[in-house]
């Protein structure tokens, strides 16, 4: 069988592969890789399962940068390497689940940014396969017994809008995320709570976009402007959006802010540096890795249970120039 496994030292007749290949399906087993010449008791080797809607951004992305760089850099001073499995939404689990069992991980992060319960199967994979899990962005069902490292995606998109409310604004317009993400939802759920506190209608005319892709602002800003009563502020749900609503509008002619104040949300590195620097909610994003690194090492060094707690991380109002 271990001539088939690792390919030599000497060939298998063809019809012994086949024998070998059929069992090894039968039987659904799956190479160790401790036990495939590691001698340590660890492989000193952590996965990063990145579930989205679309993986790969986690490769391009100043959201997942951050994070990664923040947990790269943590597991790295810990003498623990990173490996990175992009896996799309509703995406056949079966090689996840060969990965997951093959021994070559100590630990695993998930993100999650759909609810529960549709990345339950994948919960249920990692909780089988034993392994020690942090998730990130959204907490799970207790019963998996995984702890997780939030941020407050209500909060800042609440303290964002109160902000422009204590600034005078009465007409504030929301360039909302994809709602398939749960961070999208609640950043929205954090601006209408703010204009309900301050006592000022949710007019849905207001509301637009709906989508992660920045160029999807244009239409929604020129159609904000022609309103016949048009918004003096835009609470963006992220920073892309608040760039390319402040690009449109000052190539329409606005001043930013005296004519239109705009708050972003994330502060990647790019908002102090635009024209004008950007207000926005910072996350702590870099932070946030190093927080779910030392959680998810603390698990495997201790090799005891894990804890269902959730860390949540503070947002926070960033005052630059635009607002």
């Amino acid at each position: 069988m271990s001539y088939v496994i690792n390919n030599g030292p000497r060939a298998a007749s063809p019809e012994a592969r086949a024998r070998v290949l059929k069992a090894i399906e039968e039987l659904d087993y799956h190479p160790n890789a401790v036990a495939r010449g590691l001698r340590a008791q660890r492989t000193h080797t952590i996965g990063f399962i990145a579930r989205d809607y679309s993986p790969l951004d986690v490769f391009v992305s100043p959201f997942s940068a951050a994070v990664l760089t923040g947990l790269a850099v943590e597991l790295k001073d810990n003498d623990y390497y990173l490996l990175v499995h992009p896996l799309g939404i509703g995406e056949d689990l079966a090689p996840l689940g060969r990965l997951l069992r093959s021994g070559r991980l100590d630990g695993v992060v998930v993100r999650l940014v759909d609810s529960t319960p549709s990345s339950d199967a994948l919960l249920e994979l990692v909780a089988a396969a034993g392994l020690p899990c942090v998730c990130l962005e959204r907490p799970v069902d207790p019963r998996f017994g995984f702890g997780s490292v939030l941020f407050n995606n209500l909060d800042g998109g609440h303290t964002a809008t109160a902000y422009l409310v204590s600034q005078g604004h009465r007409r504030i317009a929301h360039l909302g995320g994809d709602p398939l993400y749960e961070s999208a939802r609640a950043r929205r759920l954090g601006y209408e709570r703010a204009l309900r506190e301050a006592g000022l209608p949710i007019d849905t005319r207001l509301i637009q976009g709906g989508s992660w892709d920045p160029t999807t602002v244009d239409a929604a800003v020129r159609m904000l402007r022609g309103l016949a009563d048009p918004p003096t502020a835009i609470f963006a749900a992220n920073d892309s959006l608040a760039f390319r609503a402040v690009e449109i509008l000052r190539n329409g002619g606005c001043r930013i802010p005296e004519d239109v104040a705009v708050v972003g949300f994330d502060d990647i590195p790019l908002a102090q540096e635009m024209f004008p620097p950007l207000t926005t909610v910072r996350i702590p994003l870099t932070d946030i890795g190093r927080r779910i690194a030392t959680r998810l090492l603390h698990l495997i060094e201790s090799d005891g249970p894990g804890s269902a707690e959730s860390d949540l991380m503070p947002a926070e109002l960033v005052l630059r120039s635009t607002a």
